[in-house]
């Protein structure tokens, strides 16, 4: 089973990828982790991926994320089913990304659109902040007060990231519609994709895409 979830940033496609993982037993490749982890590299493909995705907040070159993939593909036998989370991104993207899993016998078999409006999107992303030591993520409201908060978790200073900014999140979603709105349009045109509210609770969302996971793999063994 080889699955693609795609959404709106604050959507909870990362959420729902960690439950696909746990529940059937899947290989989780979240584009978005492996990118941020780069980035932190002292070389130059970490300087690249850096000012790529971190600051100037723009897809990475196809180069970049084929090479991420293929390497990700080959440590993993065939049958290990996969949850891709937040990829492919664009059409370009689509193409090699397709290719790259008939090269190692796998197939796009369903794809989940998690839709958020653009105003849920700007409220549930520009609500986070996380502590500048332990990295840990905080909802603002909920787990701290204010900017003058401190790290429930280890007592240090709380930041916001720049691409969980209102602009920050706005040129987000304006790469969203403008990159990979086209390639969810694609997946629709060969009657893969599911679009699931994503404005419901998290376990009403999870309930959903269970449903159509049962329905159309039922003789699926996890």
């Amino acid at each position: 089973m080889n699955i693609i979830i795609l959404g709106q940033p604050g959507s909870g496609k990362g959420t729902q990828a960690e439950f696909l993982t746990e529940k059937y037993n899947l290989d989780h490749f979240d584009t978005g982790k492996a990118l941020r982890q780069i980035s932190k590299l002292d070389s130059p493909l970490g300087r690249e991926v850096n000012e790529i995705v971190m600051i100037r907040k723009e897809l990475v070159p196809s180069r970049i994320l084929k090479e991420i993939l293929h390497v990700r593909l080959a440590s993993l036998p065939r049958e290990q089913g996969v949850v891709f989370d937040g990829v492919p991104r664009s059409l370009e993207q689509a193409d090699y990304f397709e290719e790259a899993l008939l090269e190692f016998g796998r197939k796009i078999e369903k794809v989940f659109f998690i839709n958020i409006s653009e105003k849920e999107s700007l409220e549930r992303i520009s609500k986070r902040w996380i502590c500048r030591k332990c990295k840990t993520v905080f909802i603002m409201g909920k787990d701290v007060d204010s900017e003058e908060s401190k790290c429930p978790e280890c007592a240090g200073e709380i930041m916001q990231r720049e691409d969980d900014t209102i602009k920050g999140i706005k040129k987000r979603l304006s790469v969203f519609n403008k990159e990979t709105m086209p390639v969810i349009d694609r997946y629709k045109g060969r009657g893969l994709v599911v679009e699931i509210n994503g404005e419901q609770g998290i376990k009403k969302v999870s309930a959903e895409i269970e449903k159509e996971i049962k329905r159309d793999f039922p003789k699926t063994k996890f």
